[in-house]
């Protein structure tokens, strides 16, 4: 278990100490992210995320602050999400204060350069067209949009050409303000490092991050209560599609047997879908599935590759695997193999120095407690056939499907599909 400690501003460390490793992961998850924005903002917490690594306090540049971490052979990272941004360094144990530095200048003083802003929107409104470029990541945005509109889960989270465009510094700065203080930052650390020396070195380092009360984040609207398709049509070579529907929150009781749904259905080569879909069927090269936990709602997602023909014969079956799980349930061999699958991927997780630091914050940020790893073990071991068909039951609704579809099809596809969606 990690050692838990408050600050006195209000910061919440965690450390796990780990000494038969010899690498220590330092990472400041920020409790902010897309869906604190307006739609005039899109984009701006992902904005922040890079200009972070552009200049800040003792490290005036970004080459500064890369080569303080790479150049000991450290690797610096940073993701923005729709609910937390987090930014992470894993370094040799023996350079755990470098890195410590580095994370604390950047969280604490970013320079916001307004030479070094505009590069930045340029690049970033190139990452955003390098998405719209490539239909496999495009048609998961088409899901979103679909099934949540205009709320922040339905766009990107970095944003649209046209809001990035518009994004002013000063808005920037005061997003900024408002998400990266005291008591919204916890300080995860794992790896070979003693708690009396890593709790003293994070109190110093942070002690000029100011206290702030935190915006609400927009609340989940209801989805749609009908099937919804959307088709975007690309002169390509491939048929992609994203099958959406309804998921549930991270505080659900039924979050554990929807974690067995989708990686009995999705999760690999072993899976329902991969091995029907295109063992059997040879429909798709790629097909899988992913479930999304937000604190008040959650989104369940199967997705593929497929030849442009073959289309809605691997919708069809997709839908008619899903449901029959619903109407009858898994097998017990079924259940017994992804319950070990679950085991065996958490297990072997814990290898990890960042992947610990980053369970251990995440766990502390949604549930302010982190579960040791024999609780997680034993709600696994204690699924059962009854709460994998409850949970299918659930998240397979007939009037809540939707369909994104990125590909060479026309109107009259549409139209084929929609009714296919309606069955």
């Amino acid at each position: 278990m990690p050692y838990l400690h408050t600050t006195p501003n209000g910061i919440r460390v965690l450390i796990e100490e780990l000494p038969h490793t010899h690498s220590v992961a330092v990472g400041c998850f920020i409790d902010i992210g897309a869906r604190y924005e307006s739609a005039e903002l899109a984009g701006a917490a992902h904005f922040i995320e890079h200009m972070l690594f552009k200049g800040a306090g003792a490290y005036p540049t970004a080459h500064a602050i890369s080569l303080a971490i790479e150049g000991i052979g450290g690797y610096l990272n940073a993701s923005t999400g729709y609910e937390t941004t987090v930014f992470y360094a894993k370094v040799a144990a023996i350079h755990f204060q470098r890195a410590l530095h580095v994370l604390s200048e950047m969280v604490q003083r970013p320079l916001f350069d307004a030479t070094e802003l505009e590069k930045e929107r340029r690049v970033i409104i190139e990452e955003i067209r390098g998405i719209q470029d490539n239909p496999t990541e495009l048609v998961h945005e088409l899901l979103q949009r679909t099934m949540w509109g205009d709320h922040p889960f339905g766009r990107d989270i970095a944003g649209s050409i046209a809001t990035v465009s518009a994004i002013a510094r000063h808005e920037l700065l005061h997003f900024f303000a408002q998400g990266y203080h005291a008591g919204n930052l916890v300080v995860s650390v794992a790896g070979k490092i003693a708690a009396e020396e890593a709790i003293p070195a994070i109190e110093r380092a942070f002690a000029d991050l100011p206290a702030a009360q935190r915006p609400p984040a927009i609340a989940a609207p209801p989805l749609p209560h009908q099937p919804k398709l959307s088709l975007l049509t690309r002169d390509i070579e491939q048929g992609n599609f994203c099958l959406g529907m309804p998921g549930v929150s991270y505080h659900d009781p039924d979050r554990r047997a929807v974690q067995a749904l989708d990686a009995l259905l999705g999760g690999g080569m072993s899976s329902r879908l991969f091995q029907t879909i295109r063992e059997e069927h040879g429909l798709s090269y790629n097909i899988g599935s992913y479930h999304n936990e937000f604190a008040d709602t959650g989104m369940w997602v199967i997705y593929a590759g497929v030849e442009p023909d073959a289309l809605r014969d691997a919708v069809a079956m997709t839908r008619a695997i899903v449901r029959d799980v619903a109407e009858n349930g898994p097998t017990k061999q079924e259940l017994a193999t992804v319950k070990e699958q679950l085991k065996g991927s958490l297990l072997l997780s814990l290898e990890d120095t960042w992947s610990i630091a980053s369970r251990n914050a995440t766990s502390l940020l949604r549930y302010q407690t982190v579960p040791p790893v024999e609780q997680i073990i034993a709600e696994i071991d204690a699924l059962s056939l009854a709460d994998l068909q409850r949970a299918a039951r659930r998240l397979l609704t007939a009037n809540q499907q939707w369909l994104a579809v990125v590909g060479p099809y026309s109107d009259e596809d549409h139209a084929d599909l929609q009714i296919l969606l309606e069955e």
